[in-house]
């Protein structure tokens, strides 16, 4: 889970029911396993007493230093572990690109040239059957 973090911050209220996915996603950053996939990943916490319920969220920023915050009042932690696996999931695809040298997003690797669309049928050479028997089913 930590392997393309660098850091991540979760703040919530102790008394809130809404926090409960602020603190199980403590718990899982903190254990052995999420530890032992990226020991230099800093899991930070903040315990608000005061701030308002519902207010609970988590600061997540990735090695390539994009940061996202994500309110956590609504959100379970599967859906954070989601969003974690996918970015890095793209990380590593773009990793492996460039490791075997190709960019999709250099100029030169983008297609130059649109194939013209195909013609546009009517409704009446639709109904008429000039088409013959493909697309229609009686």
């Amino acid at each position: 889970m930590l392997k393309h973090l660098k850091r991540a911050f979760v703040q919530f209220t102790p008394g809130d029911p809404r926090s409960a996915s602020a603190r199980e996603l403590l718990q899982r950053l903190n254990s052995t396993g999420s530890k032992k996939s990226n020991p230099a990943c800093k899991i930070e916490f903040k315990i608000d007493e005061d701030a308002a319920p519902g207010s609970s969220f988590v600061e997540l920023q990735f090695s390539d230093d994009e940061q996202r915050k994500i309110a956590l009042s609504a959100t379970t932690v599967d859906d954070i572990a989601r969003i974690i696996e996918r970015k890095a999931s793209a990380m590593e695809l773009v990793a492996l690109l460039k490791e075997v040298g190709y960019d999709p997003w250099k100029p030169s690797k983008r297609l130059t040239s649109v194939a013209a669309p195909a013609p546009a049928l009517s409704r009446e050479a639709l109904l008429s059957g000039e088409l013959g028997s493909v697309g229609t089913r009686m």
